[in-house]
């Protein structure tokens, strides 16, 4: 589809995607955004906690690359050069996720298929640093003074 000035523009629309986030969940979402985008193992692994993330043996270092590979970046760094799916089941074999609240599965799931797009069209991204001006927009106005941020 061309916009009036001919630039085409991609759109991606599923309606089985949709879901709703309290604010709450959306607020710590945003947290979780800025801590990945800056690479703030502690901050993560303690949000990731905070929004009932719960393994087996809560293993920090497989939380933390739980919460890298579902919500931000899957680069050769993060997964050795392992598939994303063969990592998952590889951090799984290592430490059982016992739950991950249905709403972060979600957003897990969009964060994934944006990043396939994304290496389909050879344009890698990092999902959080993307998201990161937006993320903390969110918390500033809501949050300004908030123990997540």
């Amino acid at each position: 589809m061309r916009n009036k000035y001919g630039n085409i523009k991609l759109g991606l629309i599923d309606y089985g995607q949709v879901m709703f986030l309290s604010k709450d969940d959306r607020l710590l979402f945003a947290a979780l955004i800025v801590a990945l985008a800056e690479d703030d193992r502690e901050k993560i692994v303690q949000l990731m906690k905070v929004a009932g993330f719960k393994s087996k043996n809560m293993n920090e270092d497989v939380i933390y690359r739980y919460a890298k590979v579902y919500y931000d970046d899957d680069n050769p760094e993060i997964t050795g050069g392992d598939h994303i799916q063969v990592f998952v089941e590889k951090l799984q074999a290592i430490d059982p996720i016992i739950n991950i609240p249905d709403q972060f599965i979600m957003i897990g799931r969009t964060s994934i298929m944006l990043r396939g797009l994304g290496h389909a069209l050879h344009q890698h991204r990092s999902i959080a640093k993307s998201w990161k001006p937006l993320a903390e927009k969110v918390l500033s106005q809501e949050l300004p003074h908030s123990a997540l941020t």
